[in-house]
């Protein structure tokens, strides 16, 4: 271990050792400079005397260690004990009033003047504790205790006691309500504004008297709605939002299911359209006029704004596919797609939420399909906007859209074999190979995935690493979708057509067979055929895959179940198609083996 002055004299030395590398560089560059004369080991330079800037600072000392204001203890200790304590506090005055009336040892009045004496003296602590740097929290928490004390002491003069009219109460709560949000501004602090908001959308729920005012009682939540989005402006609390609307949709659910009938169709239609209009707003505000950052809780309010407003409209025509409900959805659906347009061109930046907009679009264009279209026309309606969304998210590289697309591939494989086993003829109608309605509209069903795997492939480079083998995914569908049709066509052609009109029914099982059989070896060789001249390794695997299924089918079924004639005629066809993809493999195997394709 050194002593202080070994260890003065080592920094010294070094100090004149960079002096003279300094000197050394400055005189190679042409440049001279008076070399200094180094000084015997001096005392410990500070931060101002030191050369060059080199300073030793003094050790650092070992801080106390001290809790995290994020620990668990610090949460308890300093939020959930005094909220629990405020609940604790609220139950006891509710169990006191109870107490206190049973037992008659407090008028009516005198409680409702106690409970509001309760509620003001919280508010004013808070408000005093507010000015205490540690007691900040502290204080919001009696805030939030006299708000509480305050709503249900103007409930209990109403609606126990019948002290105060209705509109007096209201007046009070909307007091109430108003006092908590300027609160929650003042403190910046969200729970009291919560709390605010949930006492105000229960007031016209604990103020009920239950007459039918849609006018007044909407009104009031109007203006509610409003007071919240205009708290936006002054704190940024996107949740507030949600809840507001999750308060809104309940109230009128509730309402709905009490009060609504036929003759308040266009009243109700206004009220849902009004909300709508007001939260959509808020957003376009957001997005065009001030730029704010989108958030997840703006995906909610679309998405739900969007999902109240039809469902509600859909409950007025008691959930029945009415043109009304139809059309409505239809118009829906191209509300959200020019909203999307307009937010992409007014602000290109919220890129998300133009994307939200174009996906309750397309929402509701699928659920229009499914409401408006026959059922035959359902699936080609499916497979175009399945080609159509997805063009649009790979052109302008918009991954969550894609996503949609994936969804609407799926729909059309569930039409696309619901269709297969749903087939059946009309009295005296005739069965017409390719020509008939199944296989048309399965066909345009396989076309739409033809496309979107040539969409896939080309623009294979913006394609998210999870997305990767979506093009393989597409074809080997195709592929499979392709076959299960020819096969089916096959099978009905034997079944409708064939028996007692060309063969016998024993002939036709055998002919059926061997159409199959020959079916499955020419498609096989078209896929190896295509994968050899397009090199696309995934064509000649899924050709290869099938020629071994067919000569599997062919030596264990077709050797033993069928006639002779129709057994020489498989055996022949299989052996003739696989020498022709065996001379294709000889003659083009500087194609197969050489680099292929991006598939």
């Amino acid at each position: 271990m050194r002593s202080d002055q070994e260890r003065d004299h080592c920094i010294a030395e070094l100090i004149r050792k960079v002096e003279t590398l300094e000197n050394e560089v400055a005189a190679l560059k042409g440049q001279t400079t008076a070399p200094q004369k180094s000084q015997p080991a001096p005392s410990p330079p500070s931060r101002q005397d030191s050369p060059r800037g080199i300073y030793i600072s003094e050790a650092p000392r070992k801080k106390e260690p001290h809790p995290s204001s994020d620990s668990l203890e610090s949460a308890i200790g300093t939020k959930w004990i005094g909220r629990i304590g405020i609940v604790a506090i609220l139950f006891g005055v509710a169990f006191f009033l109870k107490y206190s009336f049973d037992n008659k040892l407090i008028g009516e009045t005198g409680r409702i003047i106690l409970g509001m004496i309760w509620g003001a003296a919280f508010l004013a602590a808070g408000e005093y504790l507010q000015k205490k740097k540690n007691l900040k929290l502290y204080g919001q928490l009696l805030s939030g205790g006299g708000l509480g004390a305050l709503y249900l002491s103007l409930y209990a003069a109403f609606a126990l006691y019948h002290l105060i009219p209705a509109w007096l109460a209201a007046i009070g709560m909307i007091a109430v309500t108003t006092t908590g949000m300027t609160l929650s501004v003042r403190y910046n602090a969200f729970s009291l504004a919560a709390i605010a908001l949930l006492g105000g959308f229960l007031t016209p729920v604990m103020l009920s008297t239950g007459q039918n005012q849609p006018l007044t009682l909407f009104g009031y939540i109007l203006l509610l709605d409003i007071g919240t989005l205009t708290l936006y402006r002054f704190r940024r609390w996107p949740s507030l939002i949600v809840m507001s609307l999750i308060g809104t949709a309940l109230i009128y659910t509730g309402w709905h299911a009490e009060f609504y009938d036929k003759p308040q169709h266009w009243l109700a239609l206004g009220i849902i359209s009004v909300f709508f209009i007001l939260y959509n707003l808020h957003i376009v505000i957001s997005r065009v006029a001030r730029a704010d950052e989108e958030t997840s809780f703006d995906q909610t309010i679309i998405f739900g704004s969007a999902a109240f407003l039809f469902l509600s409209f859909f409950a007025q025509y008691n959930w029945s596919y009415t043109w009304p409900t139809k059309i409505f959805t239809l118009l829906l659906a191209f509300v959200e797609i020019g909203l999307a347009s307009m937010i992409r061109n007014r602000a290109p930046a919220a890129y998300l939420t133009a994307a939200v907009y174009a996906t309750v679009s397309f929402i509701m264009t699928v659920v229009a399909t499914f409401v408006i279209l026959e059922e035959s026309w359902i699936m080609p309606a499916l497979t175009a906007q399945m080609v159509i969304l997805g063009f649009i998210s790979l052109r302008y590289d918009m991954p969550k859209m894609r996503y949609g697309s994936y969804i609407l591939a799926a729909l059309v494989l569930l039409r696309f074999y619901y269709a297969m086993g749903d087939f059946y003829l009309e009295p005296f109608q005739s069965f017409m190979p390719v020509l008939n309605g199944r296989f048309l509209v399965c066909a345009a069903a396989i076309a739409g995935f033809y496309i979107y795997f040539y969409f896939l492939r080309n623009y294979r480079q913006k394609l998210k690493p999870n997305e990767t083998n979506a093009p393989t995914i597409i074809f080997v569908v195709t592929q499979a979708l392709s076959l299960t049709l020819l096969s089916y066509e096959v099978h009905d052609f034997f079944r409708f057509r064939a028996p007692g009109r060309y063969l016998g029914w024993g002939a036709s099982q055998y002919a059926y067979q061997l159409s199959l059989s020959v079916l499955w070896a020419l498609y096989a060789a078209v896929l190896i055929a295509a994968g050899i001249f397009r090199r696309l390794r995934i064509a000649r695997a899924l050709g290869i895959i099938l020629l071994c299924v067919t000569v599997i089918k062919v030596f264990l079924m077709d050797l033993s179940a069928l006639q002779t004639f129709y057994r020489i005629l498989s055996f022949i066809v299989l052996g003739l198609l696989m020498l022709l993809i065996a001379y294709c493999y000889n003659r083009f195997k500087h194609i197969i083996f050489g680099e292929d394709k991006n598939e």
